[in-house]
């Protein structure tokens, strides 16, 4: 194929891409997740995963806010926060003006506090205390941008700009917040692209994709799943078919999970609640790993520490 789209309709002749790759400035692209979040490079046309968290190619997008400092990825969620002002589930909220609009949204599974502010859903610090503050999902998504950002230029000792994927069904509102959120990151964006087209673009980069080739494209994400047929046409990639679920992924099998144990639980203690949000972190981390540790056994058990587990 001669011709690499930025998107749909939307060329790049592999000549211009080569000479882009000549500048002073680095492109990298940012998979910016709901649980994960990741930056790559194009390096002697193999794609190079930048390490990110502690050597690891991923870093998990939460949050956490400090008195003092801001902290994301798993630093944040292993220096004791409180729980309320440890934030996650940004790209599920990024764009939404209300709450209620949120479709399969289980605000009582989440640790942290949320409400809706200028005409924008979000996360609440400090509830109800004299430093109580608003924060917009599209700032707590920046601070992951920003240690992509600083991570990407400190490995490649160069300035860089970024395309950022974002689901295919991310509505204009969605994808106008994700770009707010790379202003307030410092990070000169290049392009929003849908996240079934960044795959049909790596894997021809890998199978060099032959004339009228059709692909199936499955992305079951931690917060969304997409599913879209491409078809090669002209030396394009074009969007024949899309469907799928913004509010379908790794996130909502674990608040089934968490619901489970909470039911089950209830029958043995029904006076005791699970408002306690250290209490709803604890648990939903224990939920994530036995459901990956399902993977390789038939069954697990779930065992965790109850915080102020008060009676109702």
């Amino acid at each position: 194929m001669d011709y690499v789209p930025k998107s749909i309709g939307d060329p790049i002749r592999n000549e211009d891409a080569k000479e882009l790759s000549k500048s002073e400035t680095k492109y990298i692209g940012i998979d910016l997740g709901t649980t994960y979040s990741c930056v790559a490079v194009l390096e002697n046309d193999q794609l190079v995963s930048i390490p990110c968290d502690n050597g690891q190619t991923t870093i998990p997008s939460i949050v956490g806010y400090c008195e003092d400092a801001i902290l994301v990825g798993s630093i944040a969620a292993s220096v004791g926060i409180q729980s309320e002002n440890m934030l996650h589930d940004s790209k599920r909220l990024i764009g939404w003006e209300f709450l209620y609009d949120l479709p399969n949204a289980n605000p009582e599974l989440w640790s942290f506090k949320v409400d809706t502010k200028d005409n924008s859903a979000g996360y609440i610090l400090n509830k109800r205390q004299e430093n109580e503050k608003f924060v917009k999902p599209e700032e707590v998504s920046a601070e992951i941008l920003k240690i992509l950002k600083t991570t990407a230029e400190t490995y490649l000792k160069k300035e860089v700009a970024a395309v950022i994927t974002v689901p295919a069904q991310f509505s204009d509102k969605q994808r106008d917040a994700t770009k707010r959120a790379a202003d307030l990151a410092g990070l000169k964006l290049i392009h929003i692209l849908e996240e079934p087209i960044a795959s049909a673009l790596a894997y021809n980069q890998k199978m060099e994709l032959e004339e009228n080739s059709k692909l199936l494209i499955v992305d079951f994400g931690g917060g969304t799943l997409d599913i879209t047929i491409i078809e090669t046409i002209d030396r394009f990639l074009k969007v024949k078919a899309l469907t799928g679920d913004q509010h379908l992924g790794g996130q909502d099998i674990d608040d089934r999970i968490m619901k489970y144990v909470i039911s089950e639980h209830l029958k043995k203690s029904p006076g005791h609640n699970f408002r306690d949000p250290r209490t709803l972190r604890l648990l939903r981390t224990a939920c994530r790993k036995r459901k990956e540790a399902l993977a390789n056994t038939n069954s697990v058990n779930i065992m965790v520490k109850l915080v102020n587990c008060i009676k109702n």
